[in-house]
């Protein structure tokens, strides 16, 4: 995977042509609280009661220029937001444009101080080294030369996340994904200006509009993620410069975000030490706590220096292990086993996200027309008789496939586990030993001895296909090949090949033999893999994808035979029984005799999986809309529909006979349903 640049982003604003500045905003955090955050949406008193004693004072009086009222270079102040050790930040309206700003100005007990002012400068010059990005602060002016310099900056109406976090709890998975992908993404735009933040914290990211005033409302709007505050921000290059600007022993950042190796020496933190950080926010706004709490700095300071970053799933096992191991992975202690860059950062994230979104967001999209939580649609029908339900992952059910003897139904999810299950009564028999990753898709051998797994990981090495032993669960190899995960797999009636289909568009088959399995590389699709199948006859592999299209490969020359058009979009699923093809994505669709595919009408949504009857009379589809739908395949008359899954269904499997059909569902359920074949 190449890397990844994000392109400026434009913004026409009118008056003086803004810059951007990924750390400041409507304010300074407390000097008594590092991780204060500040109200973006009242104006404050202009007369703060005095800071705590041992601690750089900020209870100077406002200075009658900037009195509310007053005008200073075009600026008209209408009152103060917050003040910290080296400034005030104030609420005020630029004359020529009547616009709101944010004004920062330097405290004038520090006019005096030269260290101050060339701090205050370098602020200013990392604020104009950043191009406008959507998720950075905009800087409007600058005024260094005159009696107060200041910095005009837009002004954000929003809530950071650390008083998010404190006003209604920790953030659903989904949401603290959103908010990730625009962290990294304003990071890199300073990633690429030469920058270093050097103090990300929940405190210094800002959402606007502030999702507890528009929850439930309609507003049109998602929440932006704006990176705040850079008082401690530096060049990359200018680490020998600042010497003069540090004193040994002093302690630069927030002691409950800060990289291990900027706590041992400020000087030594690049974009890496910003990524550990940005790790350590995501964690507390998960779980609502610190990754190392403690009662002093060093305390806290120790633990993180000789202790593992912990694991999210211990406090939200909602939010899989993707995400779990993503968030460890920005918080390792050594900086060359972390994300080297928010590019690549967000690459990982994308893999994240393709594995399927954690939880529901809370707020995606705020007011927009999207859906609701499904609850099975309208209830109509009732549940069968004979129907068995259990809570078999946290998160989706994402693989299921039935034993030979259909004896024992297997599955796999999110959570980072595969379980075994006793077909008749769905009671658990074991559960798979090792790294199993975040399961994407199962596959097993005709003899029932051993299964294949896709699951999906963050680095390249790990992406492998892992061979499993069904009677131990444990381990027994992997395949590799493909640069990307890989998001379905197959074993061949014989049991002689395993074929995959990656997110890099390659479709890989493995032909085991005596000196070990031969991989082969089959290209032409030009979109993610996302469906493969054997046919019982000859050595041909049909694969799905992303791109529309079904296609037709022979394993003997590795060439593709035929493509074809699957006439419902990005291909999402494939089903094939002797000579009849399903496909699924935004409709159900069946290939004919003739060639042509006919749709199946019946869900309210896109479909997301389908599975022929063992004896290719009957057809399931599972559905976004929750339900289960079994159909005559012949002629696509809908026979039943099954309702019980509080959400989409995922993944499909007939027993043994066509009497017995297994679903797994995004809320975590397996089910098994009596199914009535049609006479004749």
């Amino acid at each position: 995977m190449g890397r990844r640049r994000i392109l400026p982003h434009r913004a026409d604003r009118a008056g003086t042509p803004p810059r951007s500045d990924p750390f400041m905003a409507s304010r300074v955090s407390p000097a008594a609280d590092p991780d204060a955050p500040g109200d973006h949406t009242k104006v404050a008193p202009a007369n703060p009661s005095p800071s705590a004693a041992g601690r750089e004072d900020t209870s100077f009086a406002l200075a009658a220029d900037l009195a509310p009222g007053r005008v200073l270079s075009g600026f008209e102040i209408i009152g103060e937001i917050n003040r910290g050790g080296m400034g005030v930040v104030l609420k005020a309206r630029q004359q020529g444009l009547d616009r709101i700003v944010a004004l920062k100005v330097i405290s004038p007990t520090r006019l005096g101080n030269p260290d101050a002012l060339r701090r205050f400068k370098q602020e200013v010059r990392a604020a104009a080294s950043v191009v406008i990005s959507p998720n950075v602060v905009a800087v409007y002016h600058t005024d260094l030369d005159g009696p107060l310099p200041f910095l005009a900056m837009e002004f954000v109406d929003g809530i950071d996340l650390s008083k998010l976090v404190k006003s209604s709890g920790p953030v659903a998975p989904a949401d603290a994904v959103f908010y990730l992908q625009q962290a990294a993404t304003g990071l890199q735009h300073v990633h690429e200006a030469g920058l270093v933040h050097r103090d990300i914290k929940p405190a210094n990211l800002m959402v606007t509009p502030n999702p507890l005033l528009t929850k439930g409302k309609k507003t049109g709007r998602l929440p932006k993620l704006k990176i705040l505050d850079m008082g401690l921000a530096r060049h990359a290059t200018e680490a020998k410069e600042e010497s003069g600007l540090t004193r040994d022993g002093i302690f630069l950042g927030t002691p409950d975000y800060v990289a291990p190796e900027q706590a041992e020496d400020s000087r030594k933190a690049d974009i890496r030490a910003d990524i550990y950080s940005l790790g350590a926010s995501m964690y507390y706004i998960l779980t609502g706590e610190v990754p190392f709490p403690g009662t002093t700095i060093v305390q806290k300071l120790r633990r993180q220096m000789t202790e593992p970053p912990p694991s999210l799933m211990a406090k939200r096992p909602e939010a899989g292990p993707g995400l779990d191991l993503l968030v460890r992975r920005m918080m390792a202690r050594n900086p060359d086993e972390r994300f080297q860059t928010p590019s690549e950062l967000l690459d990982a994230v994308d893999r994240v996200k393709r594995g399927g979104a954690p939880e529901t967001a809370t707020h995606a999209p705020i007011g927009v027309a999207g859906q609701a939580p499904l609850n099975g649609g309208s209830a109509v029908f009732s549940l069968p008789a004979g129907h068995t339900s259990t809570k078999a992952h946290v998160g989706a059910v994402s693989g299921l496939l039935v034993s030979g003897d259909g004896k024992q139904v297997i599955t796999g999810g999110p959570d980072g586990t595969i379980k075994v299950w006793n077909a008749l009564k769905l009671k658990e028999v074991r559960s798979f030993e090792g790294d199993v990753g975040s399961v994407e898709q199962l596959a097993g051998a005709p003899n029932g001895r051993w299964i294949a797994s896709c699951a999906t990981r963050l680095t390249v090495p790990e992406m492998r296909i892992q061979i499993w032993d069904t009677a131990t669960g444990t381990e027994h190899g992997r395949l590799k090949g493909a640069g990307d995960n890989y998001r379905c797999v197959a074993v061949s009636p014989d049991g002689k090949r395993v074929a995959a289909g990656s997110a890099d568009r390659s479709v890989w088959v493995w032909e085991f033999a005596a000196d070990g399995p031969k991989p082969t590389q089959l290209l032409g699709h030009t979109g993610a893999v996302t469906a493969v199948a054997f046919p019982k006859f000859g050595d041909t592999l049909l694969s799905a994808a992303a791109d529309g299209t079904v296609r037709q490969w022979g394993l003997t020359t590795g060439k593709e035979r035929a493509s074809l058009n699957g006439t419902v979009g990005p291909v999402l699923g494939l089903a094939f029984q002797g000579k009849k093809l399903a496909v699924t994505g935004k409709a159900l669709a069946v290939r004919q005799t003739d060639g042509s595919f006919h749709r199946f009408v019946g869900h309210d949504g896109p479909v997301l999986c389908a599975a022929f009857s063992p004896d290719g009379r009957l057809l399931a589809s599972g559905g976004s809309d929750g339900t289960v739908r079994v159909w005559q395949a012949d002629d696509g008359t809908e026979l039943t529909t099954l309702t019980g899954h509080a959400g989409p269904v995922r993944s499909l499997s007939f027993g043994v006979d066509a009497g017995v059909l297994y679903s797994g569902g995004e809320d975590g359920t397996l089910r098994r349903w009596p199914v009535e074949a049609p006479l004749g």
